[in-house]
C-alpha cells in the first residue's frame, strides 16, 4: 500500500519540486546573494537535522520564508524531497483564484484562517505532514511585527510540537523589513541581511504533559526565548557583513 501510494503521489511531487526549485529557491538565492548583502550563519543546523522538524523565525515581511528558506534549506532540498518545507501562510492574502491556489498548494503551502484558532482543517493538515515526515517553516509569532520586536508566540506552534514530538529548528534575521517594508510589494536591493539559525531544540520533557493549551504555551514560549537568545547572540558579537562584493556564508 506504502509502494502504490508513492506512485500516486509522484507526479504531483515532480510539479512541485520544479515549481519550487526552478521558481522560487534558484531566483531567491540569486536576489538575496547578488542584490542583497547577505549573510547566514548556522545554516548546518538545518542541513544536519533529520525531518520531521519546524523552522522557525520571526516575521517583519509577507516573504520571509522566500527570503530565508532558499538560503537555509538548499543545497539539501536539491536532492532530499522532505526538505523542501511546508509553509503556513493565511488564505485570504494568498490563495485568490483557482489560479494562485493550486500555485500555493503547488510550492507546498498549507492555507491557515486567521481567527478560525488552533483546530482548523490547515493546523490538521499540519500535523499530518510533520507525522509524515515532512517540515514545515512556521513563524511562531502568528502574523509580522511591525516594530521588529519579537512578540509573544502563539499556542498554535506548540500544539504542532506536542502532537507530533517534531524538533525546532530557531532563526533570527535583520534586514528583511528594509527589503520589503510593510506596505510594499516590490523587494528592495541593496540591503544588508543577517540570518542566524540555531541548534535543533527537542521539546521531551513536555511530551510527558497533559496535551492542553498551557503546555502548548509553554512551549511557544521556549521557541521565542530561543529566537531572542539568538537575537542577542547576534548582537553581543556584532557579525560584521562582508561588502557587497565580497559576500560570504558561515555554515
Amino acid at each position: 500500500m506504502g509502494f502504490v501510494k508513492k506512485i500516486v503521489q509522484f507526479p504531483s511531487q515532480v510539479i512541485t519540486y520544479g515549481v519550487v526549485i526552478l521558481g522560487f529557491v534558484i531566483p531567491f538565492i540569486l536576489f538575496m546573494k547578488l542584490l542583497n548583502r547577505t549573510e547566514v550563519r548556522g545554516r548546518r543546523h538545518v542541513q544536519n537535522t533529520r525531518p520531521p522538524f519546524l523552522f522557525v523565525s520571526n516575521h517583519v515581511s509577507m516573504l520571509d520564508d522566500a527570503f530565508v528558506g532558499p538560503l537555509v534549506f538548499a543545497p539539501r532540498a536539491f536532492w532530499d524531497f522532505r526538505f523542501i518545507p511546508y509553509h503556513l501562510p493565511e488564505k485570504k492574502n494568498f490563495f485568490r483564484g483557482p489560479f494562485f491556489s493550486w500555485l500555493m498548494r503547488a510550492v507546498n503551502c498549507i492555507p491557515i484562517t486567521r481567527g478560525q484558532g488552533v483546530f482548523q482543517p490547515g493546523m490538521e493538515e499540519s500535523i499530518r505532514r510533520l507525522k509524515a515526515g515532512c517540515t514545515l517553516h512556521v513563524f511562531p509569532e502568528g502574523t509580522r511585527s511591525r516594530t521588529g520586536e519579537i512578540g509573544k508566540g502563539k499556542i498554535g506552534v506548540g500544539r504542532l510540537v506536542r502532537e507530533t514530538g517534531a524538533k525546532v529548528v530557531p532563526c533570527y534575521h535583520t534586514g528583511l523589513n528594509e527589503v520589503l517594508p510593510i506596505g510594499h510589494k516590490i523587494p528592495r536591493i541593496g540591503k544588508r541581511v543577517r540570518i542566524h539559525v540555531g541548534e535543533a531544540l527537542t521539546f521531551d520533557d513536555f511530551m510527558e504533559m497533559p496535551n492542553s493549551p498551557k503546555t502548548w504555551q509553554m512551549i511557544a514560549d521556549r521557541i521565542i526565548m530561543a529566537i531572542r537568545e539568538l537575537r542577542d547572540k547576534m548582537n553581543a558579537e556584532r557579525i560584521s557583513l562582508p561588502s557587497f562584493n565580497a559576500q560570504r556564508d558561515t555554515t
